[in-house]
């Protein structure tokens, strides 16, 4: 059996081929080429660019096209279609260029920049069908752009298509005609209506983009002018916690879990400002109004629905709203096998994307929609083990690891559930949670590396392996690990919070906080870690209120965290708070008799800020009276 990985996605696939393209060459071949060569430059290259599609690939007569998105292929060849025909209106009979176009959506191999499989095929076969001029589509994906574009299809029946096992439901689309019952009419016009509203709302903020956005900033609905943000700015969105309307209410974590990957996904979009999990989760079930949410989290758009899982089908109804204004932008319920939850995740990412009309990238788009796992039940086990991951306590971090081993048992292959693994044995070792903390920063070493072979966009992966170098000042490689989880995922709060840490014991005390305010902007619930090092940079400005602050709510939320508490000591110190100050070392010693402080911030490259720092210790009375000697091992700060 072979063992060579195959990537897949799901996608919309478009192919075309020029009608009666031997004739037209063989009457004026260099006519035919200059001709083809002008509509691909003002037209047909221009709107795929729009409609963000990939070209896969050109031959003489025809092409290949992939989309993210069902409704933006089959608008972008009906605007090519209709554009075609206005070009030819003038055109001699025998002399028009006129393309056939069949459109499919589904799953694809991946080989380099070429596609392959099934998908590929059929949307060839329906180009086969369609009339010059013409478009025939499958009906998967008429069911997902019926609606939703100025266009009629005409149902042709099931077509047995070559080389395709199965019979395929064709329609033809017409472009003569819209939808004609009275309530499809209504049901358009909404979604014209909502088509504006999101021009006027959104389609400002991306003046930086083109032109093509520039004049949105001037339209009125009504005698509402829109109101752009800052140009330049990102849209910053909220997914809220999908409501549990399953019977069962063992399965909250699964329903979460669906979340948080949403969450996941969206935030791996440049031009977004995704909230993370720990910002929107206080919100589960709050009754509160889309305006009161948006300001709490200053977001403009949410994300809210429900998940009900009922035997081995799951329905997932969500909507998109405008928090300012109250008003749902997009709405849609989905309906996929237990086993093809992945598939929903992408349909629900891919149509907030297409409202949200963000520019995306090819590389964006192949990390967002690959697939983790086959293995349902492994996916299952990492989902079990996530809460506790997010509210770690030793105890909860060995159920974690628990669970994740069983993830891997039952797929060995898991890149998610190997990183995941790895947290669990970096946070053991950062909270001394661990016997032999250097052991275990081993084996957090090992499992991110193989997280990492499986899958190079494991941003947790990078994420842990960049505190590790930096545990062992290796800075160079801490920096560029921290940075690829960036470039990979840029709303991920633990790469942007690690990018602050390094920065702090780099010396860069100012671009440091603003990596950390960046990552506490996306995630109030910083990482003990990370709020330590955010505590850390405040002192070492001198704004020791600030400092003081980040370290006592640390300590409120992870009592383990004792290296906030020497940091406090100093801090109290330095703003003249000489009992509070006693009162902390008094406690350190009690808890952690063996602490050095000669040891403690001896990463910093800068010799003024570690001076800083042990100024506030002596200051603190941190300094043992007789030496002790230097524990064997130290926990990584």
């Amino acid at each position: 059996m072979s063992t060579e990985h195959v990537e897949r996605r799901l996608t919309a696939i478009l192919a075309a081929d020029i009608a009666g393209y031997s004739r037209l060459m063989g009457n004026d071949e260099e006519g035919t080429l200059a001709q083809l060569k002008a509509l691909r430059h003002a037209l047909i290259d221009r709107k795929i660019n729009e409609h963000y599609g990939r070209i896969v690939k050109t031959t003489g007569d025809g092409m290949l096209v992939e989309f993210a998105s069902v409704v933006e292929a089959v608008r972008c060849a009906v605007e090519i279609q209709r554009g075609m025909a206005e070009r030819n209106v003038a055109a001699p009979a025998g002399q028009r260029i006129e393309f056939r176009v069949g459109i499919n959506v589904g799953d694809i191999i991946i080989e380099g920049d070429d596609i392959f499989g099934d998908g590929v095929n059929v949307a060839a076969r329906l180009e086969g069908l369609a009339e010059p001029g013409g478009i025939c589509v499958s009906g998967r994906v008429q069911e997902d752009a019926q609606g939703r574009l100025d266009i009629a299809f005409e149902d042709i029946g099931e077509q047995k298509l070559k080389n395709i096992a199965r019979p395929v439901r064709v329609f033809r689309v017409r472009l003569d005609a819209t939808e004609a019952p009275a309530r499809t009419r209504r049901r358009r016009g909404l979604f014209a209506a909502l088509a504006l509203m999101i021009l006027l709302t959104v389609g400002a903020l991306w003046t930086g983009f083109g032109s093509e956005w520039k004049f949105l900033s001037n339209l009125r609905l009504g005698d509402q002018f829109t109101k752009s943000a800052e140009v330049g700015m990102k849209p910053a969105i909220a997914i809220l916690p999908f409501l549990n309307h399953s019977d069962d209410s063992a399965r909250e974590y699964f329903v979460d879990g669906l979340t948080q990957d949403i969450i996941n996904a969206l935030g791996r979009f440049s031009a977004l400002t995704v909230m993370s999990w720990n910002a929107v989760a206080p919100y589960k079930g709050m009754p509160a109004s889309p305006e009161d949410i948006g300001r709490g989290l200053a977001v403009r758009y949410l994300v809210e629905g429900s998940v009900r899982q009922t035997g081995d089908r799951v329905r997932v109804i969500a909507q998109l709203v405008d928090a300012r204004q109250g008003r749902v932008l997009w709405s849609a319920r989905f309906e996929e096998a237990l086993a093809d939850v992945f598939a929903l995740q992408d349909v629900i990412v891919t149509d907030i994307v297409r409202v949200l009309a963000i520019r995306v990238t090819q590389i964006e788009q192949n990390r967002v929609f690959a697939k983790p796992t086959e293995n349902l039940a492994a996916y299952d086990y990492v989902l079990r083990a996530r809460p506790a991951l997010q509210r770690p306590t030793r105890a909860n971090n060995v159920e974690a690891r628990s669970l994740l081993k069983r993830a891997i048992e039952l797929d060995p292959n898991y890149a998610a559930a190997y990183a995941a693994l790895a947290e669990t044995y970096h946070l053991a070792s950062s909270m001394g949670w661990a016997e032999s903390p250097t052991a275990f920063l081993s084996r957090a070493e090992e499992l991110a590396i193989k997280a990492l072979r499986l899958d190079d966009s494991e941003v947790r992966a990078h994420v842990i392996l960049g505190h590790i170098h930096l545990f062992h000042q290796r800075y160079n490689e801490a920096e560029a690990e921290i940075e690829r989880a960036i470039a990979i995922n840029p709303n991920d709060a633990l790469g942007l919070a690690g990018r602050g840490t390094i920065l702090l014991w780099l010396g860069q005390t100012d671009a440091a906080i603003e990596a950390l305010e960046q990552a506490q902007r996306i995630d109030p619930d910083l990482s003990a870690i990370d709020r330590f090092a955010l505590s850390l940079a405040y002192y070492l400005k001198g704004r020791y209120d600030a400092a003081i602050e980040q370290a006592e709510l640390n300590l409120r939320t992870t009592a383990d965290a004792n290296f906030s508490r020497v940091l406090l000591a100093a801090a109290y110190a330095q703003h003249n708070r000489a009992e509070d100050a006693a009162r902390v070392v008094t406690m350190i010693r009690r808890i952690d008799p063996t602490f050095d402080p000669q040891e403690f911030g001896n990463k910093f490259l800068s010799s003024g800020d570690l001076e800083h720092l042990r100024d506030g210790f002596r200051k603190a009375g941190l300094y043992p009276v007789s030496g002790d000697p230097p524990p064997a091992e130290r926990k990584n700060r």
